[in-house]
């Protein structure tokens, strides 16, 4: 589809800029991308720093000096604002209406080049965190994911909580933060991209105006590290529970090689909804858990394939092997993988029916692939996938002594 492709430009001071032009929509979303994430941090000082300099972001600007101004000026006229950190990035993004578009540039623009990163509201805004990071501690999902990265990746920077650590946390001061963004926040770690009713030109006018005055630098050049994950085959937490939460997980390639998207497709292959192998063997037949799933994450240098199963602890071994039995069962399986082509191409369409659908799915190109893609690149990556790329994916990573097991499991759990 020629009208679902981005154009791309570069900016006075060389940021990439892509448009995606939809006259028909009424609306505009705008996203900025820094390329700094939790990998970037230097530990333990600096742990939990990028997401933090996210959440400060917010809390005020030069001319929209509190966290309230900035929140309403997109609020008082029916836009959102919000923002993500990962491993890999940062993601500050918002939606508009069409006829106010120009306000979804200015705001990012302030929180971009002059945020103030008030003294006084530093230790208010960590508590918050501390308080987001307690939150997934208490939650089995939360805590289950937690242990299995640190597991799976060890010493790796993928192996960092983005949360970061409460001492870490409690001692941030301006200066780190102003640091760390004089380190990443310049010219060459952004990208800005724009979907909706908006032209290049216009596009291009608010960006020059907004974004230019980001320090032009090179590059930041991220070292891989080696991964160097725990040698053992499982680990048990034990804490006070009902069940037994389990993350069946396996280290994967870099997302520039064609196992990893072959990879996404198995995970939807056996967990794509409830009429698909995991839901139907797992639960719909054996009774052994309300909530499973598998999924695959793509990272530059070294993704994950992860199944989550929470389940009777006299039960746990049977869901595992029926876990591990279904990878097996599925990987040869022709009628699946073109049932999973389908629920993918589907949700591919929803997705693209929206602005903030279409930007969500730029980002994550962009942050990982290095350029967001067109409706019809997304559609040749997910037909071209054969059953014999699955096959060759499976038994290079999933073997079943390669392997992992997460247990976090009741006190009382025999094993």
């Amino acid at each position: 589809m020629k009208d679902l492709n981005f154009q791309k430009t570069i900016l006075s001071n060389n940021i990439p800029l892509y448009v995606m032009n939809l006259p028909h929509t009424q609306s505009v979303a705008v996203g900025v991308l820094v390329k700094a994430g939790t990998r970037d941090e230097m530990w333990p000082g600096e742990a939990g720093l990028a997401h933090a300099l996210e959440h400060m972001s917010f809390q005020g600007t030069e001319n929209f000096p509190t966290s309230k101004d900035v929140s309403a000026y997109l609020e008082e006229i029916g836009g959102s604002l919000n923002a993500w950190t990962s491993e890999e990035g940062t993601f500050y993004h918002n939606r508009v209406p069409v006829a106010h578009k120009e306000r979804g540039f200015r705001i990012l623009g302030e929180m971009l080049r002059v945020p103030l990163i008030p003294a006084g509201k530093i230790s208010v805004e960590m508590k918050n965190i501390i308080e987001e990071l307690r939150m997934y501690l208490d939650d089995p999902d939360g805590l289950l994911w937690i242990l299995n990265q640190k597991f799976l990746f060890g010493g790796h920077p993928l192996g960092k909580n983005s949360l970061g650590t409460i001492e870490a946390l409690s001692a941030f001061g301006q200066d780190h933060f102003f640091e760390f963004r004089k380190r990443y926040y310049h010219s060459a770690n952004l990208t800005v991209l724009v979907v909706g009713n908006i032209t290049l030109d216009e596009a291009v006018r608010e960006s020059e105006e907004n974004f230019t005055g980001m320090e032009a630098r090179e590059e930041n050049v991220r070292d891989f590290v080696p991964l160097t994950g725990d040698p053992e085959r499982e680990l048990i937490h034990r804490k006070e529970l009902e069940q037994v939460h389990i993350a069946l997980t396996a280290p994967l390639g870099r997302a520039s090689e064609k196992s990893s998207k072959s990879m996404v497709m198995f995970s939807i292959m056996l967990s794509g909804g409830m009429s698909f192998p995991l839901f139907q063997e797992v639960r719909d037949k054996r009774g052994l858990c309300y909530a499973i799933s598998a999924n695959t994450t793509r990272n530059s240098d070294v993704g994950e394939f992860s199944i989550a199963i929470g389940t009777d602890p006299k039960r746990y071994r049977e869901a595992i092997d029926v876990s591990m039995g279904l990878i097996e069962k599925s990987k040869n399986d022709e009628d699946l993988l073109q049932k999973a082509k389908d629920l993918a191409l589907g949700n591919l369409a929803l997705q693209f029916e929206h602005t903030g659908g279409i930007l969500r799915i730029a980002a994550s190109s962009a942050l990982i692939d290095g350029a967001p893609k067109g409706y019809d690149e997304y559609v040749q990556d997910i037909e071209e996938i054969t059953i014999n790329d699955v096959v060759s994916a499976v038994d290079t990573y999933l073997r079943p002594e390669q392997v992992r097991r997460v247990l976090l499991a009741p006190k009382g759990l025999k094993t």
